[in-house]
């Protein structure tokens, strides 16, 4: 079910990319700190990314992402990444071992950790990770000169969802 749930996200995603005006998606967002949608986009795509490539040598660094700017300015190249994540996702057939490599101190040192951890456990990150995001997303989108139609749970983790399910039951 988790790998199913990260295809579904990935899917809300590329429905929504398939509405946006290309100005809205690589225009610089005040509220952002000038940061653009697509970037916040191209953030989420690379940490699946990352964990593909990890995979081989059971080692994932969310730090040495590539920023791949071509899928902050193009849609379409975006829709592309997408779908590569989901193909990537679908031939996922069972859970194991990962080592979660990251440095989280801010000074130019080589502070880096490793961690255990697994791919669903990271898959689960990815999850919660891309929920962050599009909550972020929508609010710069809330902001925007042009309206986007929205789904009103974009960027709401499934446990808020079901609790708002049960206030209203």
């Amino acid at each position: 079910m988790l790998i199913k749930h990260n295809i579904d996200k990935l899917s809300e995603i590329k429905n929504l990319l398939l509405r946006l005006p290309l100005e809205v998606y690589s225009s610089p967002v005040e509220i952002l700190n000038e940061a653009t949608i697509g970037q916040h986009f191209r953030h989420i795509l690379e940490f699946y990314s990352c964990l593909e490539k990890g995979i081989e040598n059971r080692t994932v660094s969310y730090d040495d992402r590539e920023r791949d700017v071509k899928i902050e300015s193009y849609i379409n190249y975006a829709l592309e990444s997408i779908e590569k994540t989901i193909r990537f996702l679908e031939k996922i057939e069972k859970d194991f071992p990962l080592t979660l490599k990251a440095n989280y101190s801010t000074s130019l040192s080589t502070n880096q950790v490793s961690i255990p951890s697994s791919l669903y456990r990271e898959l689960a990150y990815a999850m919660d990770h891309t929920v962050h995001h599009l909550a972020i997303i929508k609010i710069a989108l809330s902001v925007s000169k042009q309206k986007v139609e929205l789904n009103e749970n974009l960027g709401v983790a499934p446990s808020t969802i079901r609790y708002r399910k049960e206030c209203v039951a």
